[in-house]
């Protein structure tokens, strides 16, 4: 790798703050052009779609497959690139290209699992999937536990380690597989982070649960939650879903029973935002000022935020809602959140790990989705086999949230009358 290509790659692993596609486009721009190879358009594709620049990078990428068709890695990213632009044919046939050059390349596998999750073909996606652990972030999701992996021989008493990956969205989905590991004899440490903790209490086949950083005791075997459905051998029509698998602890439910008071309307919780680090968080969030438009000034609905981070740039828009109760500064951790969602009727969002735990809940809500969602809620369905509770409502096209806010909006009138 020459000097430039090592400093390419070092600004594309810049911190998000630091905004690491503008620091690749900075270097690019020292280079004269004729010096220009396909690695420095493949890092800056990959930078690119990362910042969410979907069609810049899809142009990147297609310099960099031109430039050197040999590189595995940027047909896998430019794949990717076209799935998130909704153009899956295409995005195939770069797939293919990226695995016939190279078999083995862990990135392409992962893609083409999530391409077949998101198409319902799960016995194919999940083993597929565990080629996240040979990716070059594997860092993320591999534990260094001195146990073998278990997958999915008989338990017979052992004790065995099921830990969270990725995500809080992610742990709650998967959550509902731990009865059933207890179920094959296993004796169940379960290791979660720390604001999932208070949903625990009433999760059945638990031992002993450890917070993500503790001391991991002695076990027998250890396996990631997301590896679960494909030991399980989940298909469409045998996820588990024995809804709620989760349940809000009694004492935060009688504190926010107080809270809330006697109930004399429609109580609905909102959330148009998540964690704005993730990185389609453009893509999936909006502001409060563009959901606002859901919020009818009617004596018979009231509305409750229940995301815990409210951002600056909508506190202003927020304050200015009269019939809105603020409650993000008494959420502390999802104890508080899975109690004040059992007391609503219906709640509103975007794809956030609120929306999880409320279908987790069995709580009635209206998912928002954008044009290309997680592979998790599948394609062209309005209805979750995940959470039966939950009612989903996509983007005709990217960033149109206009068309699912005036749908979203119809369906509360409709729970109004």
């Amino acid at each position: 790798m020459t000097g430039f290509h090592e400093a390419l790659t070092r600004a594309a692993i810049l911190p998000p703050e630091e905004k690491p596609a503008e620091a690749v486009e900075r270097l690019i721009r020292q280079i004269p052009p004729g010096q220009l190879d396909g690695y420095a358009f493949y890092v800056l594709g990959n930078t690119l779609f990362r910042d969410g620049r979907l069609e810049e990078a899809e142009a990147a990428l297609r310099r960099a497959v031109r430039l050197d068709p040999g590189r595995a890695q940027a047909f896998n990213d430019l794949a990717a690139t076209l799935f998130a632009l909704g153009r899956e044919h295409e995005a195939v046939n770069h797939i293919r290209r990226a695995l016939a050059l190279d078999p083995n390349l862990a990135e392409a596998q992962e893609t083409d699992a999530i391409w077949l999750l998101r198409y319902g073909r799960f016995r194919e996606g999940w083993k597929k999937y565990e080629a996240r652990f040979r990716s070059a972030d594997a860092a993320m999701v591999t534990r260094d536990i001195p146990a073998p992996r278990w997958q999915g021989e008989p338990l017979s008493g052992k004790r065995i380690l099921l830990h969270a990956e990725q995500g809080l969205g992610d742990t709650i989905q998967f959550l509902r597989y731990v009865p059933l590991v207890a179920q094959l004899g296993g004796r169940v440490v379960l290791e979660v982070y720390e604001p999932v903790l208070p949903l625990l209490s009433g999760l059945r086949g638990v031992e002993r649960v450890i917070i993500r950083g503790q001391p991991v005791p002695s076990v027998d075997t250890h396996c990631s939650l997301l590896s679960l459905p494909m030991i399980f051998r989940t298909d469409l029509d045998s996820i588990p879903a024995n809804i709620p698998y989760l349940r809000a602890p009694a004492e935060r439910l009688a504190i926010w029973r107080r809270r809330l008071g006697p109930r004399t309307d429609l109580r609905i919780g909102i959330v148009w935002s998540g964690n704005p680090r993730h990185r389609e968080d453009k893509r999936r969030s909006m502001s409060f000022q563009q959901f606002s438009r859901l919020i009818r000034p009617d004596a018979r609905a009231s509305y409750h935020v229940i995301q815990a981070e409210v951002r600056d740039s909508d506190k202003a828009d927020l304050a200015a809602c009269a019939n809105v109760r603020d409650h993000s500064a008494l959420l502390k951790d999802f104890g508080d959140t899975a109690a004040l969602l059992s007391l609503l009727d219906v709640v509103v969002g975007v794809d956030t790990s609120v929306m999880h735990l409320a279908g987790a809940l069995g709580v009635p809500g209206c998912l928002m989705l954008m044009d290309v969602a997680d592979w998790r809620w599948l394609l062209a369905r309005d209805d979750s086999p995940w959470y039966p509770s939950l009612q989903l409502f996509r983007q005709p096209k990217r960033y149109d949230w206009e068309s699912v806010l005036e749908t979203v909006a119809e369906r509360l009138q409709e729970m109004l009358a």
